[in-house]
């Protein structure tokens, strides 16, 4: 097995097929996903991409947002609140959770409506693994996910890169 093959996705539903919750916010209906925008008269907001994870189990992690149907001005404005950025590049925003840090993560709405396509936690050594073969163009995106068929009961098969 590769070592990207190694790399897990800790979270339960990486491609973001179910609504998150919001605060400040809408959504409407994208084909299989969710398109979220600022509220009526709100001027910031956002959705919390990495839920069901808790903030506590988010500590000392990667996380991982990519996202479509925007314009370049939300993609120069995509924030992941309480993590620090450490990558980011066509429409896709990773960053990296203190490990003491124990706050809300949203990915931030103020530079307008987007589409939230994919999600990833990853553990530091995951990403490395993950970031390597993206740099490398052996994938796409820094992201896995696991099967198109598991299911959040627990499930588990090959993870797909």
């Amino acid at each position: 097995m590769s070592a990207i093959e190694s790399a897990r996705n800790l979270h339960p539903e990486p491609r973001c097929m179910q609504a998150r919750a919001m605060w400040n916010a809408e959504r409407t209906s994208d084909g299989e996903k969710h398109r979220y925008m600022l509220a009526d008269g709100e001027t910031n907001g956002g959705v919390y991409a990495w839920e069901p994870i808790t903030n506590e189990s988010l500590a000392g992690k990667i996380l991982y947002a990519r996202v479509t149907n925007t314009s370049t001005a939300t993609l120069e404005a995509l924030e992941i609140g309480g993590a620090t950025l450490i990558a980011a590049a066509d429409g896709w925003i990773a960053s990296r959770v203190a490990a003491d840090i124990v706050t809300n993560h949203s990915l931030w709405l103020m530079g307008g409506p987007l589409t939230l396509s994919e999600v990833g936690v990853y553990t530091p050594e995951d990403w490395e693994k993950l970031y390597d073969a993206y740099q490398r163009g052996d994938i796409a995106y820094p992201w896995v996910a696991g099967p198109r068929d598991a299911t959040m009961a627990g499930e588990k098969g090959p993870w797909e890169l």
